[in-house]
């Protein structure tokens, strides 16, 4: 998102000097959207935090913020599901998953798009027709490739085109890898901060290597006032691995990891339905409990710049977008 302002006058004063009016030259100034979860030393969501009760720096420089919350509005979700070879075995439970993501994720107000990724990407369901449960009913697995990275650079074009208004959400769901797409990690990172897309992903283990289990115990629906209409065991305790695993990303790990941790999402482990299913809802459950905190950088070099938000509440943890790229 990009907003406008004025040149330096002086332009205007050397322009009037030759009898010519003044034009409006603008330059960009990028907005940044910092997704933050926080937990209290119990492990319990902290609601109804405001700006006295944070601190953000950007690249050191202490930032004039304000704070809102994913939930508080609809959710625009790009589902972008690998169909090749590979995941052949767990094709047919993932294809009865849609009314879950219709339910969880989406919501009442919310919208979705759907597309597959394999030797092809393609648009299954778009954001404006169709039905979830209908379109990832059709899936199917074949074919050598698994497309990733060009499936998520298409779900944030489409994305791009949503309202302003809508919590941008890309989930992948898939195994941990990319083969054969033309984009790069690199290209994906930076157009997710540029479109203040969150990422999300449920991943399924890579043939030969060890299963990474991330086990949650759900209590069943709830109070229709708690978050995501379900309570989660030790409340959330057992995502803070999780989270922390992935604000711990190093160079060179999984391209799930790095997108997740770039944009402020998770990335949950999944190899049955119901592991699946779980993972749905504690995805639904971390984007309506996440703040958003948004700023207008006052330092604007170009490159990377890292993001620290601090959470004035003893003994809270926060998970926090670390960064974002300048153009």
């Amino acid at each position: 998102m990009t907003t406008w302002r004025m040149c330096p006058a002086i332009f205007a004063l050397a322009l009037a000097a030759f009898g010519q009016p003044s034009p409006n030259i603008r330059v960009s100034v990028q907005l940044v959207s910092v997704p933050a979860l926080v937990l209290s030393k119990e492990n319990r969501l902290v609601p109804n935090l405001q700006n006295s009760d944070f601190i953000v720096t950007d690249n050191g420089k202490p930032q004039t913020f304000t704070v809102g919350e994913m939930g508080d509005s609809p959710f625009s979700i790009a589902l972008a599901i690998q169909t090749s070879g590979d995941i052949r075995t767990y094709a047919n439970f993932i294809s009865k998953v849609g009314s879950a993501v219709d339910a969880l994720l989406v919501g009442t107000s919310g919208e979705a798009a759907v597309l597959t990724y394999g030797d092809e990407v393609s648009l299954v369901k778009p954001f404006e027709s169709g039905d979830i449960q209908a379109a990832v009913r059709t899936i199917s697995a074949g074919g050598r490739h698994a497309r990733m990275l060009d499936a998520g650079v298409r779900g944030i074009h489409l994305l791009a085109q949503r309202s302003t208004a809508h919590s941008r959400v890309l989930l992948l769901v898939g195994q941990p890898y990319d083969f054969g797409s033309e984009s790069d990690l690199a290209s994906l990172q930076q157009l997710a901060d540029r479109e203040h897309v969150v990422i999300y992903a449920l991943a399924l283990p890579e043939l030969g290597t060890e299963f990474v289990s991330d086990t949650f115990s759900l209590q069943g629906l709830s109070s229709r006032t708690q978050r995501g209409g379900f309570r989660v065991d030790i409340d959330l305790g057992r995502l803070i691995p999780i989270l922390g695993r992935s604000a711990k990303v190093e160079v060179r790990t999984d391209p799930f990891s790095v997108l997740t941790s770039s944009t402020g999402g998770a990335q949950l482990h999944f190899r049955t339905q119901r592991q699946l299913e779980d993972g749905l809802r504690i995805i639904g459950l971390e984007m309506r409990s996440t703040y958003v905190l948004s700023y207008y950088p006052t330092t604007t070099a170009a490159g990377y710049h890292h993001v620290k938000v601090e959470v004035d509440s003893v003994g809270a943890k926060v998970f926090a977008r670390p960064g974002y790229w300048h153009m």
